[in-house]
């Protein structure tokens, strides 16, 4: 004799689909939180960082063909990296290169910073370099650029609030 099963009711598996999705859920979560690893205390991304020594190498550079500074106006020359980016409180230390060649020009570089960083600057010869710190006091996007060579060489400091 063949006995026939009732479907289950409407509320039955409206309570097995929430505790599924609970369980996935947690699961998931867990996953995510296992791979990417508790954020590390003092980090860029932390609420609070504790002040660190940030060390950056600047150097200066030209950018090569198919540039034609003639043609387009503005002077070849660029910083590498220019971008750095630090949280509010590190000490910055600079080592800043001028990688021209000093047998086959004259051409000087500053890195200079404007306010709230106006008394960081400074000016080399080809093959010289200067190590410099500073504290980054101000959060936001400042600029450092060389003033001989406007507009091309620039960089920006991002100082993390």
């Amino acid at each position: 004799m063949a006995t026939s099963a009732s479907p289950p009711s409407m509320g039955r598996m409206m309570a097995v689909g929430i505790v599924t999705a609970a369980i996935v859920g947690a699961i998931a979560g867990f996953a995510a939180g296992y791979l990417t690893g508790p954020a590390p205390s003092g980090g860029y991304w932390s609420s609070n960082p504790a002040p660190q020594t940030r060390v950056f190498y600047i150097f200066t550079a030209v950018m090569g063909e198919p540039f034609d500074e003639n043609a387009v106006g503005v002077p070849p020359d660029i910083f590498v990296p220019s971008l750095i980016t630090v949280n509010r409180g590190d000490s910055v230390q600079i080592h800043f290169f001028n990688t021209e060649n000093a047998t086959q020009t004259t051409e000087r570089h500053t890195f200079t910073m404007d306010a709230p960083y106006g008394s960081v600057t400074h000016d080399i010869g080809p093959g010289q370099n200067v190590t410099f710190t500073f504290t980054a006091s101000t959060a936001g996007v400042h600029t450092y650029r060389c003033t001989y060579h406007p507009p091309s060489m620039v960089g920006w400091l991002t100082v993390l609030g």
